[in-house]
């Protein structure tokens, strides 16, 4: 397989970077000063994450999924602890990651149009000229973690976060799958197979390499497409005993899927592909059939993911290691009348909700439930915390969670969304949604919904509950005050993405990520 080697960190990134040069140098000064360790006399831990694609949060038997079984990382709940209220910065995977991995929060603000130089959300903190997805300005988990010792290895099979795309910065050795995708491209015998590594083969591969790995410390990143579309799932998980399935096989299922991924984006679908009306089921029993996909993928997941724990015992690593998992966003089954991650709809529930397991060395505070409110950006601060290492004087918008871990009490945190069309902030209570501009059925203005009572955000509180909608109406105020004073650009850049490879752009297209 092809990878991608970094032998020490100054050989990381695409071009110089003055500003987080400058915040490396004052991390290593703070670090040489004597950073506070979390166990005094003991090595650092490893940092295990992983990020599982398009995984809702309801979709774990540990977070009350009355069908869906994930043995592996029900366990890996028990040992640790779970918040039952974690929620993404975005709900693509382009602006999400970047924001897990910086403890920033993406930005929209000032941009219009929805474009390859803008997706990810931090253009506007990019040099002149600057085309990656993943500026080389903003300063990563991994850089941080590298330049305090660590060795930093990240495994991907998401198409968008490739060294292309800039999303290996500070690690040191970075597998993408060339090889693998090279061969499935050259052998494929139908549009949606073969555009990603799946679990097994990512999990064989982090497996091989963690048996020559270096000592510790270790930060290991991987990221799993499973359970994102096309949801073609292998045996045995194709076909689950409580499941109903229809006559149609799952590439139809899933050709119908795609047709209206498609459609709902105002475009006009592949004419080979089969539609909902053509296949020899119900409607209603194709999205059984889809479901029990989507299940299948999860499962599939949670088993390989087994693996890998497994394989971390046998290393010697689990009982030393800050394992984290989440995903990077949701997934809507027709919750709301559409399928996969979108921006049709303000940021809905089932999109920014998101699994978020964290299991500290030696099984410390084993089988915890968190209620309170968290966001993916105090995943980096956490990690840093339970590590010793401070945070970049360039700062990050989350807040270490543990305090919360430890039992303490903290102020509310709350979740912010930017986006072009809208804007969100969520407390543990309410969500606020303001629509900048007309799309889709919505139209400028602000909405409040009581997501305790209504988590389908289907009646609008706001004339009902004017303190409670002043209160959050500040909060986003507020955040958008603050992304502003990163120098949000006033206009669209003028520089234009650097050229996707054909097959890049063809694995995007059969991933759904519509780029036309």
């Amino acid at each position: 397989m092809t990878t991608v080697q970094r032998a020490t960190l100054p050989q990381v990134g695409k071009r110089p970077r003055p500003a987080p040069v400058l915040a490396m140098v004052l991390v290593l000064i703070s670090a040489a000063c004597g950073p506070r360790l979390p166990n005094a006399g003991e090595q650092r831990p490893d940092v295990i994450l992983i990020t599982v694609d398009a995984l809702r949060a309801d979709s774990l038997s540990c977070a009350g999924s009355p069908l869906i079984q994930t043995p592996n990382l029900d366990r890996l709940a028990s040992e640790g602890i779970l918040f039952s209220q974690a929620m993404s910065s975005f709900v693509g995977t382009t602006a999400a990651m970047p924001s897990l991995m910086s403890g920033l929060f993406p930005s929209f603000e000032g941009i219009t149009e929805w474009s390859p130089a803008t997706h990810s959300g931090f253009r506007h903190l990019s040099d002149p000229g600057e085309n990656q997805e993943l500026t080389d300005n903003v300063l990563t988990l991994a850089e941080i973690l590298a330049a305090d010792g660590y060795t930093c290895a990240g495994f991907s099979s998401n198409p968008n976060l490739t060294p292309q795309s800039g999303f290996d910065q500070g690690f040191h050795h970075f597998e993408a799958f060339s090889a693998y995708l090279a061969n499935k491209a050259r052998n494929r015998r139908h549009p949606l197979l073969g555009h990603y590594p799946p679990a097994d083969v990512v999990v064989d591969s982090v497996l091989q390499w963690l048996a020559g790995a270096q000592p510790r410390p270790l930060f290991l990143w991987l990221h799993l497409m499973e359970p994102h579309s096309p949801y073609l799932p292998p045996p045995p998980f194709d076909r689950l005993p409580h499941r109903r399935y229809t006559p149609a096989t799952d590439l139809q299922i899933n050709e119908a899927l795609y047709r209206i991924v498609i459609a709902q984006y105002g475009l006009a679908p592949p004419p080979q592909y089969a539609a909902v009306a053509t296949l020899p089921a119900s409607a209603a029993d194709s999205l059984e059939h889809l479901k029990a996909l989507y299940e299948g993928q999860v499962r599939f997941a949670d088993r390989e993911l087994g693996r890998l724990f497994a394989g971390l015992r046998d290393h010697g690593r689990w009982d030393r290691s800050v394992v984290i998992a989440t995903a990077d966003h949701g997934e809507e089954l027709f919750d709301h009348g559409h399928v996969i991650h979108h921006l049709l709809e303000p940021a809905l529930e089932e999109l920014l909700r998101i699994p978020l397991l964290l299991r500290l060395p030696s099984n410390d505070r084993q089988g915890r439930r968190i209620h309170a409110l968290v966001r993916m950006v105090d995943v980096a601060p956490t990690v840093l915390d339970y590590t010793g290492i401070p945070m970049p004087a360039s700062g990050m918008d989350g807040t270490s969670l543990r305090p919360l871990i430890e039992g303490q009490a903290m102020p509310e945190l709350t979740a912010f969304v930017s986006a072009i069309d809208f804007g969100v902030a969520r407390s543990s209570r309410w969500k606020y949604r303001r629509v900048k501009r007309a799309f889709g059925s919505h139209r400028p203005g602000e909405s409040l919904f009581d997501i305790q009572a209504d988590p389908l955000e289907s009646n609008d509180v706001a004339a009902e509950q004017p303190a409670a909608l002043a209160d959050m109406r500040g909060r986003y105020a507020a955040f958008v005050h603050r992304l502003e004073l990163r120098g949000a650009p006033a206009q669209e850049p003028d520089t234009q993405p650097a050229d996707v490879d054909p097959e890049v752009r063809e694995r995007l297209r059969a991933l759904g990520y519509i780029d036309e």
